[in-house]
């Protein structure tokens, strides 16, 4: 009988990501960490940006786009951790991303300013730039292993007795082209959103009369498939999450993990946890990556024990 890991301290990590094929942890801290998931060694720690944010691996797992507070973003070699090249962008300003394509030429991301933008990740070069007058993009996924991307528009705040207008999701094809978004989601309110694995399904937490609700609808016409009302919970747009396998969703709440089964949305189970903030899962063996404001934890989580 193989004797399971024991759980990896992290430190401070508001941010967590697994690299595609699994090998590699990316840990968002005070630093910017790469992990050997199976040795659990440390392989690099690097501050390559100030105020880094975000962060995605490319396609391959060779590269890290980064991204800062500022819009600042850089590139990173994942191997040597090395800065491959540096966008010189800060003027940007704040907002989500990044997201690569699916062949890792090209970089994704949004700003609060309403302008979704693509570069070429070799060169830095703005290729695409389309604005969304009045909204902040809060968040992009790559879904269908990139060949599509998912967006989050938030809605800015309207004039004094102005009805402020819905918060909704958009779908892009790569490659991107004006006017190519396809609304697939409208909602007030929308706190986080999670594409399921398959790229079929849209899970969101968004509130309704005052209260916090998790719903899960078709990406393809965003027609409601299950909804569940659930204690408001903290974090951060990474509160959500599908496991790989689509089977169920872990949510960071306050001071817990809670992880809803699919279908159905009943609580499969719950995980105290001092001051979560983002999620990640390995893809095979049930290893989670949580992120803290305290410390996260790489760790086994079944949340199907209860039933096996």
């Amino acid at each position: 009988m193989t004797a399971r890991p024991k759980p990896l301290k992290l430190g401070c990590a508001y941010g967590v990501r697994f690299s595609p094929d699994g090998a590699r942890l990316a840990v968002l801290g005070r630093d910017l960490v790469l992990w050997d998931v199976a040795a659990r060694q440390k392989l690099w720690r690097g501050t390559f940006i100030a105020h880094c944010s975000s962060m995605a691996f490319s396609p391959d797992g060779g590269r890290l786009a980064i991204k800062s507070t500022t819009g600042l973003q850089a590139v990173v070699d994942a191997q040597a951790g090395q800065v491959l090249l540096n966008f010189q962008n800060k003027k940007d300003g704040e907002g989500c991303g990044p997201a690569w394509s699916p062949c890792g030429r090209y970089l994704a991301d949004g700003g609060w300013d309403g302008r979704l933008r693509v570069r070429d990740a070799q060169t830095g070069d703005l290729l695409f730039m389309h604005e969304h007058p009045g909204e902040m993009l809060r968040a992009i996924y790559a879904i269908d292993g990139g060949r599509r991307l998912l967006v989050l528009h938030g809605i800015k705040s309207v004039e004094e007795g102005q009805v402020q207008p819905p918060d909704y999701c958009s779908v892009w094809d790569w490659p991107l082209q004006a006017g190519g978004g396809r609304k697939v989601l409208s909602l007030p309110k929308l706190a986080s959103c999670a594409p399921s694995p398959d790229g079929e399904r849209l899970a969101v937490l968004h509130y309704a009369g005052g209260d916090e609700y998790l719903s899960v609808h078709a990406m393809d016409d965003g027609r409601l498939l299950a909804t569940a009302p659930v204690e408001a919970g903290a974090g951060t747009g990474d509160a959500l999450r599908w496991l790989p396998d689509g089977s169920a969703l872990g949510r960071v709440g306050r001071g817990k993990l809670l992880f809803y089964a699919w279908p159905g949305l009943n609580v499969l189970a719950q995980e105290d946890f001092a001051y979560p903030c983002a999620l990640d899962f390995l893809p095979g063996p049930p290893l989670a990556a949580i992120g803290s404001w305290e410390s996260g934890m790489l760790m086994d989580l079944n949340v199907h024990k209860e039933n096996t």
